[in-house]
């Protein structure tokens, strides 16, 4: 998205872009992210261009409704929704009634609606990933918040099939062999070793794990369910060794400041592992979830387990792994294979006709 920003650089050693400093590209930024998304920090040596700037652009318009985003937290809040999701469903209700700063939003038509949408995609170039947020987030105000029946199911975008990336057991292998720090290591081996997300694996408590039962329990995962899943052997043995040496006293994974360990710094290691091991470029974190899936599933374990060990609430999310185990794939014929034809025979009939 940055690269739709006329004279944009990515900066490699500070990890971070960079535009030039003028009106067209603010305003650009504001184009692509939004003016609710965009700080404007000064500093001391350019803190008189900044107000100059800024006299120039627009201000941040000041919602005339927003007691109804206060009115959609709160209804937010009552049903126990987790922080990220009020302040992604805050975010995008923001996003439409800046867009109709004069309307209240219930008096918006769904025909308008859809504008503001099509204007989104079309200007903030969302992905298929945002634009279900900001459905979902429209869909609980007005459902929930207004009372009115359920509705804008077909302003959702079409769901793509993508198969997830899966590891081969060998390129893990080579990604936990390529980590020497024991915490590090721990942290991503736990993640393969029993299926877990990125977001679930820092909030695992020293009590979820039973060395003796080598179950791991994980507490209010994705859609606030809980659920146990496995621990195996050689993970028992890791885990014990990692305990005597880090002594963690709440969380199993902690911070330097005791608290727990961030998805972010989980997320780095993931990356200096894969850079170091040589594996898949294009992987993730969430990369070992889908090969622990993929793996048990190569190795005969039924698919109903495998749904209760990933917490999934359908078996259509589980399903999705059948279409890439190599196992499975090696294991199909075509139905030629089960014609009674030689096909060299049929080579030389097929020469000596058409002489």
């Amino acid at each position: 998205m940055m690269k739709q920003i006329p004279g944009s650089r990515w900066t490699p050693e500070e990890r971070c872009w960079h535009i030039p400093y003028d009106v067209s590209a603010y305003s650009r930024l504001k184009q692509v992210f939004g003016i609710e998304h965009i700080a404007v920090v000064e500093s001391k040596l350019h803190a008189q261009e900044v107000q100059k700037t800024e006299r120039q652009v627009k201000p941040q318009i000041d919602l005339f409704y927003k007691d109804e985003v206060l009115r959609l937290e709160e209804r937010l809040r009552l049903q126990r929704y987790s922080r990220s999701t009020i302040k992604t469903y805050k975010s995008f209700f923001r996003l439409l009634l800046a867009f109709y700063p004069d309307r209240h939003p219930e008096t918006l038509e769904k025909e308008e609606i859809m504008q503001f949408l099509l204007h989104s995609i079309e200007e903030r170039n969302w992905g298929e990933s945002s634009q279900n947020q900001a459905v979902n987030a429209i869909k609980y105000y007005y459902e929930k918040v207004l009372g009115q029946e359920r509705t804008f199911y077909e302003l959702r975008p079409r769901k793509s099939k993508k198969l997830p990336g899966v590891f081969s057991e060998r390129e893990v292998v080579a990604l936990f062999r390529s980590v020497q720090n024991l915490k590090h290591r721990s942290i991503l081996m736990l993640i393969y070793s029993a299926g877990l997300r990125t977001g679930e694996s820092v909030r695992i408590r020293k009590a979820d794990v039973n060395l003796d039962r080598k179950t791991v329990f994980v507490k209010a995962g994705k859609g606030k369910k809980d659920r146990y899943t496995v621990l195996s052997d050689k993970m028992s043995t890791l885990l014990r060794e990692y305990l005597t040496v880090y002594h963690p006293a709440y969380w199993l994974f902690e911070g330097r400041d005791g608290g727990s360990y961030s998805t972010r710094s989980i997320q780095k290691l993931f990356r200096r592992a894969v850079d170091k091991s040589g594996v898949n470029p294009y992987s993730t974190v969430h990369t070992l979830r889908h090969s622990f899936a993929t793996h048990l599933l190569e190795r005969g374990m039924d698919l109903r387990y495998i749904q209760t060990l990933l917490g999934h609430s359908s078996s259509e999310t589980t399903e999705i792994y059948t279409h890439i185990t190599r196992a499975a794939r090696e294991k199909l014929n075509s139905p030629l294979d089960y014609l009674d034809i030689e096909i060299n025979n049929m080579t030389s009939e097929s020469s000596e006709y058409n002489r």
